[in-house]
């Protein structure tokens, strides 16, 4: 409906409500509604961060700020007006503490534009995949959990369709998405000469102006399931990617009607004041044609409920001038709101709720209940995170079994040279795994047999291959070696790599030297001289410093830090 319309629906309703002059009256409603209908303010400022398309109007929390492989990036995208989450934030912190690093995704200069627009949906698509480079880069997954307000939900399903922006963030960015308060169907103030007014306000405050056919208040009107948006807004917002768990959570306020204290009845409005609670919780149905995707995404609903007093909800709507002096009759407006008609009546309540009431629209990111919620859910992904975080897997090979005999599935071939001096293998995990004399035997991993004379050593972990030697003598007991490197690793590129066994290796001019092999490549696992291990266990997920070596002692390039997809480890059985 356009502001035309709405202005002789207003009429109507004033003649038919007896109210006063209605210009002045909605003139300063919409005033005040404008003060009212955005995002909580923010407590604390951030530092500034040029958006994507180059504005220094933004506030988004630098990327790689707090980064830590051990905290969980969430981060926040405010609404249509709206302002960086920064109270959310700090509510959140307060809550989960070490768990997480929290933040602010600001397009607050745009915020009139529409969830689509080239300086909203790409912009976060942007920033979501810059802030999981930076958890990536201090060796973290880059996995983001997302709690996005009222448009900010639908900005992040653009950004998550390829179809709609170039870098689009796929669900193994961010597998987790919580939602408060989007009008995943719309609003009854979208559309309305509300939204155009404060479009026309917000603008002479300084926010950019929007297109004329994607303005966010206009494409937020209330509509059906399979309903197409107004002109101009292109299509209705793409489903998340499948692998993608949404908790959506809605505010649901009641007013309690009382006399003397006592309750007498209770008037459930459905709705945040600005968002209805089908709209908040209407995801499932509110992409291409209506009906649920067949996408697998799963998707679960939360209601922050809360109870105002009417008499709190009448003095606020009196103040905002949208009822006349009595009030509206209960059950004229309980009939509007059912039949989905924006009334006068049903503009008093709402315009009240979302004034007053703890669960509001614009209390939604800051109430403590949805805040409790929110923290739940999070500590639920954060668990499911946990479990499915990817990791080094660990293959652990014994040469032998008890009885000291070759283990199943090796074949033996015997060695054709003699060996000794044995000592401890520098990848040992256990007792009874030596090394021996000379390095051309390929006999650094040995297990020893029951004679304590016949060893059985292998060559590449990925091979089930022994060369038996005997020792001039039978050995005693061999110590395990302290804080051994696996005999073998498989990286993230899927190249193999054997821990070095003595001889005379090419070098650089830095302080790195060649700790594996690396088959086929002219690449090596170093470590620093002076070091004993170069497998940098501390994290899930191994990592290995991989480089280059030449026979002249070349200044060369700094290694790189690489995963490690497979580790084999040399064991006693």
């Amino acid at each position: 409906m356009d502001g035309a319309a709405l202005a002789r629906r207003w009429r109507v309703e004033d003649q038919h409500y007896g109210a006063g002059p209605m210009t002045a009256r909605v003139l300063a409603a919409l005033l005040v509604l404008a003060a009212l209908l955005v995002c909580p303010a923010t407590a604390s400022a951030v530092t500034a961060a040029k958006s994507c398309a180059g504005s220094d109007q933004t506030n988004s929390t630098p990327s790689a700020q707090q980064q830590s492989s051990s905290r969980r990036p969430v981060v926040l995208v405010h609404g249509w007006t709206g302002t960086p989450m920064t109270d959310t934030a700090d509510k959140l912190d307060d809550q989960l503490g070490e768990q997480v690093s929290l933040f602010t995704f600001d397009y607050g200069h745009w915020a009139l534009s529409w969830a689509a627009d080239e300086h909203i949906a790409p912009c976060l698509a942007d920033y979501l995949n810059s802030v999981s480079a930076a958890h990536r880069k201090v060796g973290g997954d880059g996995r983001i959990i997302v709690v996005a307000h009222s448009m900010g939900g639908l900005a992040l399903r653009y950004a998550m369709d390829g179809k709609q922006v170039k870098k689009a963030v796929p669900a193994s960015t961010v597998p987790y998405v919580i939602t408060l308060a989007t009008p995943h169907l719309g609003s009854p103030w979208g559309g309305t000469g509300f939204a155009n007014f404060k479009t026309v306000l917000d603008h002479a405050l300084g926010r950019a102006q929007p297109a004329s056919s994607q303005a966010g208040g206009d494409c937020l009107v209330l509509r059906d399931r399979g309903e197409t948006l107004p002109g101009g807004c292109g299509d209705l917002p793409p489903w998340l990617p499948a692998g993608v768990q949404l908790t959506q959570i809605a505010g649901d306020a009641t007013v309690d009607r009382s006399l003397f204290g006592f309750k007498l009845y209770s008037i459930p409005l459905f709705s945040d004041g600005i968002v209805p609670v089908p709209s908040a919780h209407g995801y499932p149905t509110s992409g291409p044609t209506g009906e649920p995707p067949l996408n697998g995404a799963k998707t679960a609903s939360r209601t922050d409920r809360c109870t105002v007093d009417f008499g709190l909800v009448n003095a606020a709507a009196r103040d905002l001038r949208l009822v006349p002096a009595w009030m509206a009759i209960d059950y004229l407006m309980l009939q509007d709101l059912q039949k989905d008609e924006f009334s006068l009546p049903v503009q008093a309540y709402l315009g009240g709720v979302t004034a007053v009431a703890p669960c509001a629209h614009t209390r939604l990111g800051t109430d403590q209940s949805a805040i409790n919620q929110t923290t739940e859910v999070i500590k639920e992904a954060l668990a499911g995170l946990k479990k499915s975080a990817p990791q080094t897997k660990v293959v652990k090979i014994a040469g032998v079994d008890k009885a000291g005999e070759p283990a199943a599935g090796f074949t033996v071939e015997n060695g054709d040279s003699e060996v000794d001096g044995c000592d401890s293998s520098i990848a040992g995990e256990g007792p009874d795994i030596i090394r021996c004399s000379p390095t051309a035997a390929g006999a650094d991993i040995c297990w020893i047999a029951s004679d304590r004379q016949t060893l059985y050593c292998g060559l590449f972990p990925w091979e089930k291959k022994l060369l038996r030697y005997t020792l001039p003598a039978p050995s005693g007991p061999v110590a395990a070696t302290k804080g051994p490197d696996p005999w073998g690793l498989v990286l993230a590129d899927g190249l193999r790599c054997r821990i070095r066994n003595g001889g005379s290796w090419p070098g650089r001019a830095d302080e790195w030297v060649g700790a594996y092999s690396c088959e086929g490549e002219q690449r090596w696992i170093l470590i620093r001289a002076g070091m004993t291990n170069a497998v940098d266990r501390s994290k899930p997920v191994w990592t290995v410093q991989v480089g280059q070596l030449d026979a002249e002692n070349s200044a060369l390039p700094p290694p790189q830090t690489v995963s490690v997809s497979t580790a084999y480890l040399a064991v006693t059985p």
